[in-house]
């Protein structure tokens, strides 16, 4: 019998897996400006800067394929780790710089909302439920795809919150 627990589960890591794959595929179509945002916006020096961000994009690459391929508990760890430290580095200069540029989607030519930390903070939370769900069932191969679709479409959501929020208050 199946119970709700790992297909939820499964919703939560396929979200994890390609919103990190979003995010590295994004990084990387804006290479350049994600790694000059790393030094403005962040504070990195130049050298840093350019260590950083293929060392994050492939961490992010690493663990979304890791995820894809059915990992659990610890690449939901590390990815826990990941999301909470990049969140909450955000969150730090935008309360603390009144214009920083992330990158963190692709977006390199605007700067960073309350909406891009709402998402950030639901994606550590969606991160962080994993393991209140975390269930060892195998699922069947139907169903697993049923959560991948699923999750996909959150993925999709949490990524245009900036949109769909600023859509929704023009309308």
């Amino acid at each position: 019998m199946l119970t709700a627990l790992p297909f939820l589960s499964d919703i939560v890591r396929y979200v994890i897996a390609l919103l990190l794959l979003a995010a590295s595929v994004g990084k990387l179509r804006s290479y350049g400006e994600f790694r000059g945002n790393l030094a403005t916006s962040f504070g990195l020096p130049s050298a840093a800067a350019q260590f950083a961000a293929p060392a994050l994009v492939a961490a992010e690459l690493l663990l979304a394929g890791w995820l894809l391929a059915g990992g659990t508990y610890l690449p939901m760890l590390l990815s826990l780790l990941l999301l909470s430290t990049l969140t909450g580095v955000l969150a730090w200069r935008y309360f603390t710089h009144s214009v920083v540029r992330c990158s963190c989607f692709g977006e390199a030519a605007r700067p960073v909302s309350q909406y891009d930390l709402l998402r950030n903070m639901l994606a550590v939370g969606i991160n962080g439920s994993y393991f209140a769900l975390a269930q060892e069932t195998a699922l069947p191969v139907a169903t697993s795809l049923l959560a991948a679709g699923l999750a996909a479409i959150v993925c999709v959501a949490l990524i245009s919150l900036h949109d769909i929020a600023t859509l929704a208050k023009a309308g």
